[in-house]
This record gives C-alpha cells, structure tokens and sequence, in this order.
C-alpha cells in the first residue's frame, strides 16, 4: 500500500512541476489573446480591447447589415498591426467581414477587407484562416475605434478580428485560453 501511495505521490509532483514549467513558459505565448465578442456590439457597449499593443484575437459572428465595435486603448502613441480573418471552413459563405478604423476624433485611419487574401495556418488552434494582408496602423494615445461590418451575404459569418504585437497570457489566463481555444476549433462562436 505504502508504494502505491508514493508512486502517487511521485505522479502528482511530476504532474504539477510540468504545468508549472508550462503556465510559467506560457507568459510569452506565440498566439493572439483569444476572445469573444458575444456579436453584434454597438457604440454605447463596444468590446474593449484595453492594451492596444498587446496581441489579441477576437471572435465574432454577424449577419449582413450588423456591425461590432471595438474600443482599441493606447497608453502611448502605437504602431499596430491589424488584420481580419475568415475560417476557410466558413468560406462558401459569400458574407465577408469589413472593418473600419478610426481615431478617436472620428477620422477613418483605414479599412481592411478580405478583397486580396492569403491563407495561414495558425498552429495555436489548428485552423486554416484566409486573411487581409495585414496592416500597420499607427493609433495616437487614448482610445480609438474598430467598426467590423458583415457584407455580401444573407447568412450569419464568423470572423476573427486580430490586432496587436506583443504575445503574452496571464497565469490565470491559461484555463480560459484551453476552453477558447477548443471553441475555436469547433467553431462554437
């Protein structure tokens, strides 16, 4: 009896110095912050993307005609590179996501559309995207504003939102990041 219970004992500790090892490595990830945007979101209820240089995926669903918005915060003035993506599982669908950014005095910076794009495979969550090519937008400090529309389609589409550079996760963060990225892969948004 006393060998079982060290040979559990020896798993436990084996068991907890690998996650250990692995929520400690994961705090420089090579993959966006993944989330939801629980679609449509208005102007007055906009997803809040709270650290414009951090890199961030966000999943959303529209139909033709309804729009997400997305509040961006920049702590200093920020180069940032922005792209939007389609699952190329969804890609028989004709509905494609545009979006519109804005400083926050209103100006258009830019808009991204799936006109030109190109395929990438993101190993994180084992799906193949078709996505813009990607754009480098500089944002000025403070908040500025992303407008994802959904065109040319009478059929709900899913679409990826990504922005940001730098690659990181909270130790905290890592059972939300497991669930999501199964969501993503079964295409549960």
């Amino acid at each position: 009896m006393k060998t079982i219970v060290r040979a559990a004992i020896i798993v436990l500790v084996v068991l907890a110095l690998v996650i250990t090892a692995g929520a400690l490595s994961a705090g420089t990830a090579c993959a966006h912050d993944p989330r939801f945007a629980c679609s449509p979101r208005d102007a007055a209820h906009p997803i809040v993307a709270p650290d414009a240089a951090k890199s961030w995926a966000f999943y959303g669903r529209l139909e033709e005609g309804q729009e997400d918005y997305y509040s961006i915060q920049a702590r200093t003035k920020t180069r940032v590179p922005i792209s939007i993506l389609l699952d190329v599982r969804d890609a028989g669908n004709p509905a494609r996501p545009v979006a519109s950014v804005y400083d926050g005095a209103g100006t258009i910076l830019d808009r991204i559309d799936l006109s030109n794009p190109a395929s990438f495979y993101e190993p994180f969550s084992r799906v193949q995207y078709l996505t813009s090519p990607e754009r480098e937008i500089t944002l000025a400090q403070g908040r500025s504003t992303v407008v994802i529309e959904m065109r040319g389609g009478s059929e709900p589409q899913r679409y990826v939102f990504a922005l940001g550079r730098d690659e990181r996760f909270g130790l905290l963060e890592l059972p939300y990041v497991a669930g999501a990225l199964y969501r993503i892969h079964m295409r549960k948004f």
